[in-house]
């Protein structure tokens, strides 16, 4: 079968306001890194032209994304600016940030042009997420009944059939869920499993961890302790 893949763009634009609150947020740094997800780059160009006082740093990838400050899940090198001051980051939610801030020592500030929403993320923001990560690892690891999840779209991990063996291997009884679009609703009804096991985006263990009454961790993340 012939797949097209179609890029998608966000068509709001900054509004004055958020513009102005903007300005305020970068006005102590001189030199700034700007990075943003594929959806936000035509919002960050426009700021980045918009403000003309200050050093904007736009990195170009030299792994998979293809744009000029783009970011993808699994490609941060746009961030990688060691003499910046701070990052400036166009993206919604904290999963991209999280994997910046896992490379970086810098502080970001993350804007939602969608929403309006700012927000500074630091290594302290990285240190709760690894701590939660931590914890779930533990209960996984100690569990009486755990269950995968997966899905069936392209691109995503499918299986890890050796992090199943091993625990299967421990005593622990493991189970496999597959959706095509993750309903956290469903998940919560499985009220005897101790923890989710997660094969799909690895967004789903850090945004949307707090949708679901059992912790949940990237199959990735667990992997090194079992």
């Amino acid at each position: 079968m012939e797949t097209m893949f179609v890029e998608s763009r966000y068509k709001g634009v900054v509004s004055d306001e958020l513009l102005e609150r903007i300005k305020e947020k970068i006005n102590p740094y001189k030199k700034i890194n700007l990075i943003g997800v594929i959806q936000y780059l035509d919002q960050m160009n426009y700021v980045k032209d918009k403000i003309k006082d200050k050093e904007f740093v736009v990195l170009s990838s030299k792994y998979r994304a293809m744009y000029p400050g783009q970011i993808l899940g699994c490609d941060q090198y746009a961030a990688e600016c060691e003499d910046c001051d701070v990052i400036l980051a166009f993206t919604q939610g904290i999963f991209h940030i999280m994997g910046v801030l896992m490379k970086t020592d810098k502080k970001v500030i993350n804007v939602d042009v969608e929403t309006g929403k700012m927000e500074e993320l630091d290594e302290k923001s990285v240190q709760k997420y690894k701590k939660r990560m931590m914890q779930a690892i533990g209960i996984a690891l100690s569990a009486k009944k755990v269950m995968f999840v997966e899905s069936i779209k392209s691109g995503q991990t499918v299986g890890a059939k050796d992090i199943k063996d091993a625990l299967i291997k421990k005593g622990i009884e493991v189970y496999t869920v597959v959706f095509d679009e993750i309903n956290f609703q469903r998940l919560n009804e499985f009220r005897d499993v101790d923890a989710f096991i997660n094969t799909a985006c690895q967004r789903i263990a850090i945004d949307d961890m707090d949708k679901l009454e059992k912790p949940i961790v990237n199959a990735e993340d667990l992997r090194p302790y079992i």
